[in-house]
């Protein structure tokens, strides 16, 4: 489950588990925060914009360790 209320960093993070998961190619095609969306998002000032912004909240050692991959992909 994926919950929050800045709407930028609910999309980084999405974007991030989807390339974690192999269902994008874009898994090595650059940064999440580089992509043209998040970018005019950021822009607007509808939420984060960076992963230093994100806080992942977890609920046991699995949920933790999906949030470390996670957190690896969007601060690439």
């Amino acid at each position: 489950m994926l919950a929050g209320t800045d709407r930028v960093a609910v999309d980084a993070v999405a974007i991030a588990i989807l390339r974690s998961l192999g269902t994008t190619d874009a898994v090595s095609s650059g940064s999440i925060w580089q992509l043209e969306q998040i970018q005019r998002a950021v822009e607007l000032g509808l939420g984060a914009s960076s992963a230093e912004q994100i806080e992942l909240v977890t609920a046991d050692s699995a949920s933790q360790t999906m949030a470390d991959q996670i957190r690896q992909l969007l601060t690439i």
